[in-house]
């Protein structure tokens, strides 16, 4: 990384507080039991956690739009949770994190969608347990989910679906959505997945990781990924697959970016790919639109996001600080290289 691209992307994260972003899609709250797990239990060979503490994280589109909201955006999150105890937790968590909470919409014949994950010390993972309905909302709510999107579009910079196959996204509300950010000059950035993407046909632009990426066109890992990205465009303009260790493609059927991963110890990849896309929304806009910065931006936010265990909101220094030190081990590695 050079100067003139470090300024550049410092230049674009100080304009994140003027974006505003619809996010739309699955509302997933994390839980955390954290405890020690030093005996088997008697009634089966497996671990006992003795839980110490309990925590709560925002995953799903709601990590989504709790990064926009933390880089000072307006987040307008759109989406479904249930009646009970724990949409309070969710809600709460919303307005503490300045996310606009007016579209999200409660629902009392499912659950709030929860993620139950009992971790033992030195981070381990001993197991996840989730209490969600995969039982697509009723018309009704995807009419009024709809209804909500038409009175905001107008006033929104870009629209982020993130689909996590819970319930949100039938094909045809996300072709109604897609119709109607057409009609309004709104550009669509999806997170997929799933096996079948022809339900994304039309958006704007396709975010998958790799392995959603091989399932989808039923690919093996060994076939090119400008072959794959070609196999995604026919869903979407621009396809974006983002690879882990080997880094992040781009393909638009003319240009091509490939980058490199970023260096940084992983400590866990939950919501990395909810941090990326959002990073990727403000990064467009505040570039205007330039996909070789605002995914040079989403890169460094993917990696900033694996850092910690759970998804959470990174934050401008963290953002700031992983663009720094990647700018001065590659100027010293210029230096080394001169000598």
């Amino acid at each position: 990384m050079n100067k003139t691209l470090k300024n550049k992307l410092f230049e674009i994260i100080s304009k994140f507080n003027e974006a505003k972003i619809l996010v739309v899609g699955d509302i997933i709250l994390d839980e955390y039991l954290w405890g020690m797990a030093n005996r088997l239990s008697p009634e089966a060979p497996v671990p006992i956690l003795e839980v110490k503490r309990k925590t709560y994280l925002l995953g799903g589109a709601a990590n989504v739009a709790n990064n926009i909201a933390a880089m000072g955006a307006k987040a307008i999150l759109a989406g479904v949770i249930g009646d009970d105890l724990y949409s309070g937790v969710v809600l709460d968590l919303l307005t503490k994190n300045n996310i606009d909470t007016e579209f999200v919409i409660k629902d009392k014949t499912r659950p709030t969608t929860v993620k139950t994950r009992l971790i033992a010390q030195n981070n381990k993972h001993l197991a996840r347990v989730d209490n969600e309905s995969l039982d697509i909302i009723s018309d009704d709510i995807s009419k009024n989910i709809y209804a909500n999107i038409e009175k905001v579009i107008k006033d929104v910079d870009l629209i982020v679906l993130s689909d996590y196959i819970i319930s949100v996204f039938s094909a045809k509300l996300i072709k109604d959505i897609v119709k109607l950010a057409n009609r309004h000059d709104k550009i669509v950035v999806m997170d997929p997945k799933g096996e079948d993407f022809s339900k994304y046909q039309g958006v704007d632009v396709l975010v998958p990781n790799v392995d959603e990426a091989l399932i989808a066109t039923k690919s093996k890992r060994t076939e090119p990924v400008k072959k794959i990205a070609s196999s995604l465009r026919k869903i979407a303009d621009k396809v974006i697959i983002t690879r882990s260790a080997n880094g992040v493609y781009y393909y638009d059927g003319a240009d091509e970016i490939y980058l490199p991963s970023v260096s940084t110890e992983v400590v866990d990849a939950t919501g990395a790919g909810g941090s990326f896309v959002a990073f990727l929304a403000l990064g467009l806009i505040g570039s205007g639109f330039n996909y070789n910065e605002a995914i040079e931006l989403a890169n460094y936010a993917a990696a900033a996001a694996v850092r910690k265990v759970g998804t959470f909101a990174i934050k401008h220094v963290q953002l700031k600080e992983i663009i720094e030190v990647a700018y001065n081990n590659a100027n010293q590695a210029g230096q080394g290289a001169a000598k």
